[in-house]
This record gives C-alpha cells, sequence and structure tokens, in this order.
C-alpha cells in the first residue's frame, strides 16, 4: 500500500511540475502576442456581433462609423449581457458548429467591455492542460512504462506545435483536448469490453464527447472515422455482437442529437461553399503529395525541431543492426550445428528481446498511428489550405508514436527499460530547447505592435481603410482593436479608390485623416498617392507605418490654405 501511495504521489508530482511549466511557457507567448489572423478577429466577430460579420452588414461599408463601435462590437459588457442565441445564429450562416463560440462568448464577459486577447488564450491554455493530462494516461496505458509516459507527454507538452495552438485562437485546442478524450475513453471501453460488458457510464462518455466534438468542428468526424471505425471492426471480429450494438447505437444517436442541435450543420458539410469546396478538392488529383509534404514538414517542425525524417532514418537503422548483431553473435552455432542451433538461437534470442520490448498495447499503439495517418491524408487533402490548425488534434498521437517507437529502438541495445526510459526523455528536453533556437511559434504578430505605435500619434484624426487587391471585404477586421482609439472610422469597399471621395464628401475630413492601405501589391508609396490624388485634393501623403500595412497621413488642400 505504501510503495502504491508512493507512486502515485511521483505521479501527481511529474505532471505537475508538466503542468506548471507548460502553464508557464503558454502565458509568456500569450504575453508575446501583439496582433491577430484574420480568422481570430472572426473568432470575436461571430461569438459576439449580432450580425455575423462586420463587413455583411448591411450599410456598414463605405459609410462612417464610431471608433467605439469595434469595442462595443467584439466584447460582452458583463455577465448579465450574455446570449449565446449571438454566437448560435452567427454560426449558422457561417461554416463551424457553435460550441466553440459559447466558450468565447462566455470568457468575453469575463473581460467586461474590451475585446481582450486573453479570453481566447486562457480557453486554450486550460484545453492543453488537459489534454496534457489525458496524453499521459493514454501513454501510460499504452507503453506500460511511467517514465516514458512522462517524456512523450513532455514532448507534446511543452512543443512549438502547443505553444503555436494555445496562442491561436480558434477552435483546434478544444478539438485536440476532445479527440484526446474520445481516444483515452475508447481505451477504458477496451477494458470493459475484455470483462464482457460495456459500462454506462463509458457509453454515456463516448455520447457526449462524440456529440461535443462534432458541435465544435466538423473535422472530428474525421477523427471518428477512423477511430470508431477500427472499435467497430474489432468488435466485429471478436463477434462481440451485443456490445457492437451498444456501440454503434450510441455514436449513431450522438451525430443524430449534433444535427438535431445544430441543424445547419447538415448544410455546411453538403450545400456550404466549404463543404463545397472539400468535396471539390477530393476530387482533384493535382498536388496532393506537394501538400502532404507540405503538412508533414509543419509537424515535424512543430513537434520534432524538423527531426521526424532523420528519427525515423535512425529507428530502420537501430533494428537492422540489432538483427544483424544478433546474426553475428551467433554466428559461430552455425558452423558447429549445421545451421539448425543458429536458427534456434536468433530465435531465441529475438523471443526474449520482444518479450521485453513489446507488450499486449503494441497493436494499440499502431492502431492509434494510422488513426493520425487516416486523418492527415484525408484533411490534407479536403482542407483549403495547407496550414497547421488543421493537424494540432493528431499532434499528441504523434508525439505517442515516435516517443513509443524510440524508446523500442534504443530499447534493443540497452534491455534496460527504466534506463531507456530515462535516456529517452534526457533526449526530448533537448530536443525541445533546441527547437525553441531553430523554430517559430506561429500567430504571434509581433511587428503589428509597431503599427499600434507608430499611430499612437493620430489617435485624434479618422480613420479611413481600403484594401487595393484583396478579394476579402474583411481585411481590415485584423486592425479593428485600434480603431476604438479613433473617433470614427470608414471601410472602402471592393478595392474601390472612388471610397476616399465618398468619405470625403460625407465626413469633414480637412483637418486630415489616416489611410490604411492593405494589400497593395507592388504599388509604390507614389502609386498609391496618385491614386488617392485623383480621388481628394491631396496636400500631404505622409508614410507612418509599414507594419501589417501602409498607414498614411493625409492632409487635404482646402486645410493648407
Amino acid at each position: 500500500m505504501k510503495t502504491n501511495n508512493r507512486s502515485k504521489w511521483i505521479v501527481a508530482v511529474g505532471m505537475l511540475v508538466v503542468i506548471v511549466v507548460q502553464v508557464a511557457m503558454m502565458g509568456y507567448f500569450g504575453t508575446q502576442k501583439k496582433g491577430y489572423h484574420i480568422d481570430e478577429m472572426f473568432t470575436y466577430e461571430l461569438a459576439n456581433y449580432p450580425n455575423v460579420f462586420f463587413s455583411r452588414t448591411e450599410g456598414f461599408l463605405d459609410s462612417w462609423v464610431e471608433g467605439d463601435f469595434y469595442r462595443q462590437a467584439l466584447s460582452v459588457d458583463g455577465i448579465g449581457d450574455l446570449d449565446f442565441s449571438i454566437p448560435y445564429h452567427n454560426q449558422e450562416e457561417d461554416v463551424h458548429p457553435p460550441l466553440y463560440y459559447f466558450v468565447i462568448h462566455l470568457m468575453s464577459a469575463c473581460f467586461p467591455g474590451e475585446m481582450s486577447k486573453w479570453s481566447g488564450i486562457i480557453p486554450n491554455m486550460a484545453f492543453c492542460m488537459v489534454t496534457a493530462v489525458l496524453l499521459y494516461l493514454i501513454a501510460k496505458r499504452t507503453t506500460q512504462n511511467r517514465i516514458l509516459a512522462f517524456a512523450i507527454t513532455i514532448a507534446w507538452a511543452w512543443s512549438v506545435g502547443v505553444m503555436t495552438s494555445a496562442v491561436f485562437i480558434r477552435m483546434y485546442a478544444m478539438l485536440t483536448c476532445l479527440c484526446m478524450a474520445l481516444v483515452y475513453v475508447h481505451l477504458l471501453a477496451m477494458d470493459c469490453v475484455q470483462a464482457g460488458r460495456l459500462k454506462k457510464r463509458i457509453l454515456a462518455a463516448l455520447f457526449l464527447l462524440t456529440t461535443a466534438g462534432i458541435l465544435t468542428q466538423y473535422y472530428y468526424l474525421v477523427f471518428c472515422f477512423f477511430l470508431c471505425g477500427g472499435a467497430f471492426f474489432y468488435l466485429c471480429l471478436t463477434k462481440r455482437w451485443k456490445m457492437l450494438i451498444q456501440y454503434t447505437l450510441v455514436e449513431m444517436c450522438s451525430l443524430l442529437a449534433a444535427v438535431l442541435i445544430f441543424p445547419k450543420m447538415l448544410y455546411h458539410i453538403f450545400g456550404g461553399y466549404r463543404g463545397q469546396e472539400a468535396f471539390s478538392n477530393m476530387a482533384q488529383g493535382g498536388g496532393y503529395f506537394t501538400g502532404l509534404k507540405t503538412v508533414g514538414t509543419f509537424i515535424s517542425r512543430q513537434l520534432c525541431n524538423g527531426w521526424v525524417k532523420n528519427v525515423l532514418i535512425l529507428m530502420v537503422a537501430a533494428f537492422v543492426a540489432y538483427f544483424v548483431w544478433v546474426h553475428l553473435l551467433h554466428l559461430h552455432l552455425s558452423k558447429k550445428s549445421g545451421g539448425a542451433g543458429y536458427v534456434v538461437k536468433m530465435n531465441v534470442a529475438l523471443d526474449r528481446h520482444f518479450s521485453l520490448s513489446f507488450g499486449k498495447m503494441d497493436l494499440v499503439v499502431v492502431f492509434l498511428g494510422l488513426v493520425a495517418i487516416g486523418y492527415c491524408l484525408i484533411v490534407a487533402k479536403v482542407a483549403p489550405y495547407k496550414t497547421d490548425r488543421y493537424f494540432f488534434c493528431i499532434y499528441p498521437l504523434v508525439s505517442l508514436c515516435l516517443g513509443y517507437f524510440v524508446y523500442h529502438s534504443v530499447l534493443f541495445f540497452t534491455k534496460r527499460p527504466q534506463v531507456t526510459g530515462a535516456v529517452v526523455s534526457v533526449l526530448t528536453v533537448l530536443m525541445i530547447i533546441l527547437s525553441y533556437q531553430m523554430q517559430n511559434v506561429n500567430y504571434l504578430f509581433p511587428y503589428l505592435e509597431q503599427n499600434e505605435k507608430d499611430v499612437a500619434a493620430y489617435t485624434e484624426y479618422p480613420v479611413i481603410t481600403l484594401s487595393v487587391f484583396g478579394s476579402s471585404q474583411h481585411t481590415a477586421d485584423i486592425f479593428a482593436t485600434e480603431f476604438p482609439r479613433f473617433p470614427q472610422v470608414y471601410r472602402c469597399s471592393k478595392g474601390d479608390f472612388s471610397g476616399i471621395q465618398k468619405a470625403a464628401q460625407t465626413a469633414d475630413i480637412s483637418d486630415g485623416f489616416l489611410l490604411y492601405i492593405l494589400d497593395y501589391g507592388s504599388m509604390t508609396d507614389e502609386e498609391l498617392q496618385e491614386k488617392v490624388a485623383q480621388q481628394v485634393a491631396l496636400d500631404d501623403f505622409e508614410l507612418v507605418s509599414r507594419a501589417g500595412c501602409n498607414v498614411y497621413f493625409c492632409t487635404l488642400e482646402e486645410a493648407a490654405s
């Protein structure tokens, strides 16, 4: 009993250290985040703004709005002003399910009257912390080695990839947490299967997790396809028909529940523009392997400092070296017994190693690796962009599989599990340290801080924004957190410079205004000035900032005279 209690304390202290370091790292990179990806701004618009997107609001473009409009639109004034119908109905008009946006809406109320990056980062941090605990539990159950489980957890929890997912204010940290929770519950369900009965709490957990995942991100369905599909075939092959029926009914009911809660998901998947785009991408054949290479590259960089290929080569070399070593060690037996003794001794040596190295969970790890590979192959094909966010949810499984097989590669030579676990742990920490010297945490946008500083002296003037070649009307939203500092903001539509003339006709900007020009391609300052001068009588066209976009302070001739 004392030994068992001591073991529990070691695990508790170890996990506390992992989580504390992880939280400290995520908090640090959170402080370094200085701007937002356009999709992150969509997160706040869709969570808190009643009219879906700014640029879709009738009369918003080509008209003046108070700068404070942006503060009010992107925030919640307090708990009493929560209205979850806003994110729900917004997501009916968008392309995602609503559950994550409920979280952001709720967190926004914790920062009354302001749009704070922490209302998005704090939930991500919480999801990453829970995922770290789940990954440890999964790794401990599959590897039967506590030290190795900690090494695998650290490899993921402290990685560049996790820091990137923590600071990116979208639903992908939540998706990762739900995916790992589903994996863990399936492992618990395996125990129930061996005992001959699926417990009600396991079935309830499967139902809730599957429903929640579908209502978080539709790519969860791809993950479920491989994970739940594997469980389905396992139950079929082992002829556990009663449990098969129970499991199938629970998963089908969870899908039905998700549809009943959010019926618009059927349109999103099969009729919306993202759904059509996904089916179109699936039908196309060109560039697939190039896209897969891109996906593999950023997974490797964010988890293993770009060394996944090297690790795989070393693992294969270790296996080959071990078999050669066993062959040379027992070669003399071939001369004494005409080859028979050699074969027997060789088989005995290999049997001893595999009984030491590989346990009954070996196939489970392989299966989870296939789940990650299957998800990667499908999502790399259907995703609109080849970007890291869509693959965050398989990062823990990648860490699990790589750690597991690196461990066994080393174990070929050491034959001592505890020593091997310690070696893998040290290598993991060294890899993480080096990765922060060579890789970047994405979505921090440090250059946008300079833009905020550059325009600080001009906050008494109105702002006009213009996206020259941008196909999207939303581009200027990335500066929406700056706009409350200004008295008024005018958003020109469709890259039309004539919007500047309309702005001058509908408000007095003769004393000067700031002009944000985005998506200007290769146009020079002189060319942009000429375009603006064709619309209004310019007196001055002064460059203020190039951080994120070009910002100019403009005055008109009337003011000069």
